[in-house]
């Protein structure tokens, strides 16, 4: 009797590997020999000889499968290869490019507070009274030669003097505000600064770390914000005013204030101006972590809003772009902290808290 050779079945899943071709090819050479043997052996018995064609016929095919099967495989990790390098490039795109909608959104929130105050600086010097000093100084070069008779016995003259003490602190006055607000501008120039820094710092995987007194950095945070006179009623926690210097990054904690209180703010356009107030305070937990609470009366959250809210692009607002908060949720993650939101339905305003580790004066770098 022929000893039976376990062969791959014909529907058996193909094997690509040319170990399995080389393997098959040499049971085939086995069975060949064994027949020859046997035929030798029985006076060529035509039964034996049918079967070692059958099963020479089955082989042949099987290797035919797996050849194929061998070159659709190389063919199917060609195809992968390209997809995973396509997808690696589609990914690097998206994410240089969130990044980049990330720095211009917040460049674009800090310019509106330069535009603020470029504007009231414009409307101060348009409205200055300094263009009535200089009237007077050329109604007194006017009479230089009997500039004591004229402010004594002339009506103009007598009332010169009266005007220039009423216009000193006037010119005072302007000369502080206007000071003022170039101060507010630079400021608000240099936190455009901070924010490429940041992103150019973390490119290098660093943070900017400083002593900072985090009630001053909120009220850099309203200030950008205000346009205009503000319609909604600011109510800072006396928690804030008591928190020492914290070593902290300034520019990422700037940013993420900036966008919460931005939030809040148009949170609260359609609410009544005597129900719009914007609440903010702050507090040390177990000395460890610095928690801030930024709070509104405004529209509130939907229940199945409330996980989608920090996701990128998402809005409800038509001419929003769903950046600013998951800015925010990024800077927070980058300092190693949280950002939460609470909302108990529409109508009931929201509250975000941000929650940032301490870090000790030895591990600040």
């Amino acid at each position: 009797m022929l000893e039976s050779a376990t062969l791959p079945r014909p529907g058996a899943q193909a094997l690509s590997s040319k170990d399995e071709i080389a393997r098959l090819n040499k049971i085939v050479q086995a069975l060949m020999d064994r027949a020859e043997r046997s035929a030798n052996a029985q006076g060529s018995d035509f039964n034996l000889f049918q079967t070692t064609i059958m099963l020479e016929e089955q082989v042949l095919s099987r290797t035919a499968e797996l050849e194929a099967a061998l070159r659709e495989n190389e063919e199917v990790n060609r195809v992968l290869r390209k997809t995973q390098a396509d997808l690696v490039a589609a990914a690097r795109s998206a994410g240089m490019a969130e990044i980049a909608t990330n720095v211009l959104h917040n460049v674009g929130n800090v310019l509106n507070s330069v535009n603020v105050s470029a504007g009231l600086i414009l409307s101060r010097v348009r409205a200055s009274k300094v263009e009535g000093l200089a009237r007077a100084v050329q109604l007194m070069n006017a009479h230089a030669d009997g500039l004591g008779a004229f402010l004594a016995s002339d009506p103009k003259g007598q009332l010169l003097p009266g005007y220039l003490m009423q216009l000193a602190p006037l010119l005072v006055a302007e000369q502080r505000t206007v000071v003022d607000e170039l101060v507010a501008l630079g400021k608000s120039v240099d936190h455009i600064k901070e924010i490429i820094a940041a992103q150019q710092a973390h490119a290098r995987a660093s943070s900017l770390i400083e002593p900072i007194r985090i009630h001053e950095l909120v009220e850099d945070a309203l200030r950008m914000n205000a346009s205009g006179a503000a319609r909604y009623q600011v109510v800072i926690g006396s928690g804030l005013a008591r928190l020492p210097e914290l070593p902290l990054d300034r520019g990422r904690l700037l940013q993420v204030l900036m966008n919460l209180v931005r939030n809040a703010r148009q949170a609260m356009e359609a609410v009544a101006d005597d129900r719009a107030k914007l609440m903010l305070d702050a507090e040390i937990v177990g000395d460890e972590v610095l928690r801030i609470r930024v709070a509104d009366t405004g529209v509130g959250i939907a229940p199945d809003n409330l996980t989608r809210v920090f996701m990128h692009g998402f809005t409800t607002r038509k001419d929003g772009h769903g950046f600013g908060l998951h800015s925010a949720a990024i800077a927070a993650r980058e300092m190693g902290g949280t950002l939460a939101v609470h909302s108990d339905g529409p109508g009931t305003g929201a509250t975000f808290t941000l929650e940032l580790p301490i870090r000790k004066a030895a591990e600040t770098p």
